[in-house]
């Protein structure tokens, strides 16, 4: 009897434990839904922050190379023929120096009279002859791309000089153009394994051309396309430095700096630039009912910027802009394609 009980006993606690399991599954209990929380463990806390005073420096580094200033090409300004040479070719120039002359004959009608007895007489005039004086505009070695009597257009290259000089160039985002909008004449160069960091002038900032064609001292053509949305940062090396093209460079730019003056997070303006918006905490105890306000802004470093009306010492306000609350990270120095956001140096989004 006992060797049909137990296995009695097994199947009949495996088939509670089905149905049980079954009931649980599909049938759960109305009680235990209806009550369930659904509330977060959590609450999401507003953060602020305060205006300080503080000093703050606009500098900028850029990465870059040391660059040999492109071969200068001189164009005709007469049509006619090349009369003669003022120096020999490859010969070092001055800016300023003449080149080559240029001449242009126009033939004269002839003057034809008559005298008492109907003889007619004609005279011959002289050609009415236009000169034009080439000039170096830089100084370097000057090529001529012309011979004597070669004939001449409006615009031809007549002669190049290659300057022998050098540069350094960078590239920066356009998004970063505005912290340079008032950007001084000159800036600071470190070249890698060079000299001691030195001061370069001529400092320009622009946008750079879609096409640029260089020609190299054999005649070889290069011709680099861009997309005209990068800008480049260029600033003249001076002669007494010795450098040689493609080494590594730093250029930095000093925009100007500011001491004792009220400064808040980036994260906290909405714009960068000219004008911004804030939001003023008015109620400690609802710091999510900020009011929006208008502010004046000054100089940035990347991480600050300076306030230069609309905002007092102490004053509170929300840290990140509403909606805006969550930082992005991206390439460094780059923009989103669809201008949605850029990002800084550090590759983190600039609010």
């Amino acid at each position: 009897m006992k060797r049909y009980a137990l296995p009695t006993i097994k199947v009949l606690i495996a088939l509670v434990v089905a149905v049980t399991l079954t009931k649980i599954a599909f049938f759960p209990s109305q009680d235990r839904a209806a009550s369930a929380d659904i509330t977060p463990g959590y609450k999401v806390a507003t953060q602020t922050t305060t205006v300080s005073v503080g000093d703050i420096s606009n500098t900028i580094d850029i990465k870059g190379q040391v660059v040999e200033d492109a071969v200068v090409e001189i164009p005709a300004d007469l049509a006619g023929v090349v009369d003669s040479f003022a120096v020999d070719k490859d010969t070092w120039v001055e800016a300023g120096s003449e080149l080559l002359y240029l001449k242009h004959s126009e033939p004269q009608e002839p003057i034809t009279s008559t005298d008492a007895e109907g003889n007619t007489t004609s005279t011959k005039v002289p050609d009415k002859v236009t000169w034009s004086t080439i000039y170096a505009p830089v100084s370097g070695t000057v090529t001529f791309k012309v011979i004597r009597a070669q004939d001449t257009s409006v615009g031809m290259t007549v002669a190049t000089i290659a300057p022998g000089t050098y540069s350094a160039t960078g590239t920066i985002t356009a998004s970063q153009q505005y912290r340079l909008t008032d950007a001084p004449s000159s800036a600071l160069v470190t070249v890698e394994g060079g000299p001691s960091p030195f001061e370069c002038t001529n400092l320009k900032i622009g946008t750079k051309a879609n096409t640029s064609t260089t020609t190299s001292n054999d005649g070889t053509t290069t011709t680099t396309t861009g997309d005209g949305t990068s800008v480049q940062v260029r600033c003249s090396i001076p002669s007494d430095q010795q450098v040689f093209a493609g080494l590594p460079a730093t250029i930095g730019i000093d925009a100007g700096s500011a001491t004792g003056v009220p400064l808040v997070p980036i994260t906290a303006v909405e714009g960068t630039v000219g004008t911004g918006s804030v939001w003023v905490v008015t109620d400690p105890a609802k710091p999510e009912a900020a009011e929006k306000r208008t502010v004046t802004l000054g100089l940035t470093d990347g991480t600050n910027v300076q306030i230069t009306e609309g905002l007092s010492e102490g004053e509170e306000i929300l840290l990140f802009v509403p909606g805006k609350d969550t930082l992005r990270t991206g390439e460094p120095n780059t923009c989103e394609p669809d201008g949605s956001a850029c990002y800084d140096e550090n590759g983190q989004e600039i609010l």
